[in-house]
């Protein structure tokens, strides 16, 4: 079946089907794009009642296209054609957490808290501008391709800011991941999306929600009347799960000390025995939301750790290393560089100094770093530089005056470029799903992948060093390499912050100019703070 929504998106084929209607693979023609539409279809409801939904659904899909953070879908258009919502988003190569889960069993528990900390980035990000999710489960945490975790299906989400067209007394949810207080026909909160993350985080380790039950009826007893069952394999993970779970919204445990347990348990190496956390990269299709594969497979536990570290972690340890999807000739920043060209500038459309983000957040500012964090972090701007500071990185750096930055749109890295040199520096951070420690024998992995992939033509190693940063463990990973004829010489240094946050920052340039650019890197590294 072919035909067109809106005059513009021609439909391919479905996805998958739902309660809320069907998934889409379809072509944008305006903009030569493939995207995946969701057709919102209303059931059992008179005309009157289906009008007020679909002017919901329309609403609220907006207020979520407002948001701009990495974990969170994007969606690209909202329109309305026989009598039913289509909601236009990105399509996202992935797997759904619940389908890993089905599939694989249980995480690991430093994997189920970097994906935790990915999915309350996004929240925190969503509440920050008064959207809320409402229906946080593992059908809708997907698992990307390219190593994102990206939180999807906010149709139900309500904006707190604005009045109105809210359904007063239906039930939109999962009973087995919601909250009492809306069982109980209280509204939502920030604090009820913060239970359903820590029902979702119990059931990735411990393979059901802690209030499943056998029917639907049951399951809400339960919710109402229950606490929940002491998890048997969460481990370090237990605190935050229980303090998440607390059935007083007030009592329940604040997004930033749970953000904060989270990074420190990815952060902690595996436990004896327990082997190395899934991986979710795959082939072959591409999925969105909660569609089954039709084909691939995911790499599993069972990789030699050397391979597993390479494939998983990427350059810098932030990023799959996803080779085989790319067209282009990528540079080893920790995502392997920027997909569509090894151009950092050619990912995203440089946004003007100050101009805020579609959150609302500024891209950049020259407000003065927070109080209360080291006073290393406010050493002064070189003269013809300025400061710039990144919301969604949570750091803060200086460039010179006339550069551009650039965000990547679908990773979390950050281009600056500019007059005065043909070379570029990127800023890249993301959690990995299984996390390194040592930051040489991380390079040296991700090296020999690369090499074994026939990756970079002419490659030559200069030096893989172990060195000091920010008083933290470091390693500066030199090499040249040939791209469109022409040398490109890189250095990419690669560390964890105190809190375990991953960080590459990644400097190349042609060989021929490495010398006279050389004090471009120097002064990045010295005036970038993690904040």
């Amino acid at each position: 079946m072919e035909s067109q929504v809106s005059n513009r998106y021609r439909l391919i084929e479905p996805l998958g089907e739902g309660g809320m209607g069907v998934v889409w693979r379809a072509y944008d023609e305006l903009l030569d794009r493939t995207v995946a539409i969701k057709e919102v279809r209303y059931t059992g409801v008179g005309d009157a009642k289906r009008a007020e939904l679909n002017r919901r659904t329309i609403r609220e899909a907006r207020a979520a296209g407002r948001l701009d953070h990495p974990s969170v879908i994007v969606i690209h258009d909202v329109v309305e054609q026989d009598g039913r919502p289509w909601i236009v988003m990105q399509l996202v190569r992935s797997r759904s957490l619940a389908e890993v889960l089905r599939e694989r069993g249980p995480l690991a528990v430093e994997q189920a808290a970097a994906i935790g900390g990915r999915v309350l980035d996004a929240l925190r990000a969503a509440h920050a501008t008064g959207v809320l999710h409402r229906d946080v489960k593992p059908e809708n945490v997907l698992l990307a391709d390219d190593g994102r975790v990206v939180l999807t299906d906010f149709g139900i989400a309500s904006l707190e800011a604005e009045a109105g067209l809210t359904a007063t007394g239906g039930l939109v949810g999962t009973p087995a991941y919601m909250p009492p207080e809306r069982l109980n026909g209280e509204p939502a909160t920030p604090e009820s999306d913060l239970w359903s993350l820590g029902a979702t985080l119990y059931a990735a380790v411990e393979g059901e929600p802690p209030f499943q039950r056998g029917s639907w009826a049951a399951t809400v007893a339960a919710v109402l009347r229950d606490e929940p069952r002491r998890p048997a394999r969460a481990g370090a993970l237990e605190p935050v799960i229980m303090g998440l779970l607390r059935r007083d919204p007030a009592e329940r445990m604040p997004a930033a000390e749970a953000a904060a347990l989270l990074g420190r348990i990815a952060a902690a190496p595996p436990a004896a025995g327990t082997g190395h956390a899934t991986a979710w990269r795959s082939t072959g299709e591409t999925s969105h939301d909660t569609v089954p594969r039709r084909r691939g497979r995911a790499l599993w536990l069972g990789l030699p750790v050397a391979v597993a570290a390479v494939v998983l972690l990427g350059a810098g340890g932030l990023l799959l290393v996803h080779f085989s999807t790319r067209t282009q000739d990528p540079a080893p920043t920790p995502t392997a560089a920027p997909t569509t060209t090894a151009e950092p500038t050619a990912t995203a459309g440089p946004t003007r100094t100050g101009e805020p983000t579609r959150s609302g957040e500024p891209t950049e500012t020259a407000e003065p770093t927070r109080s209360g964090e080291p006073t290393a972090t406010a050493r002064p701007v070189p003269a013809g530089w300025r400061p710039f500071t990144s919301a969604a990185g949570r750091f803060s750096i200086a460039m010179p005056q006339g550069w551009r930055a650039a965000k990547n749109p679908t990773r979390d890295s950050i281009s600056f470029k500019g007059p005065g040199s043909s070379g570029a520096m990127i800023v890249e951070w993301t959690v990995p799903d299984i996390v390194w420690k040592d930051p040489v024998r991380h390079w040296q992995a991700l090296e020999k992948e690369i090499l074994s992939k026939g990756e970079f033509e002419g490659y030559d190693r200069i030096g893989i060093t172990p060195t000091t940063y920010l008083g933290r463990d470091a390693a500066d990973w030199e090499f040249t390499r040939m791209r469109r004829g022409v040398l490109i010489h890189v250095v990419n240094r690669g560390f964890r912050t105190a809190d375990g946050r991953p960080y590459a920052l990644y400097w190349e340039t042609p060989d021929s100019r490495w010398a006279a650019d050389r004090h471009f890197f120097e002064t990045f590294v010295k005036t970038f703070r993690p904040r």
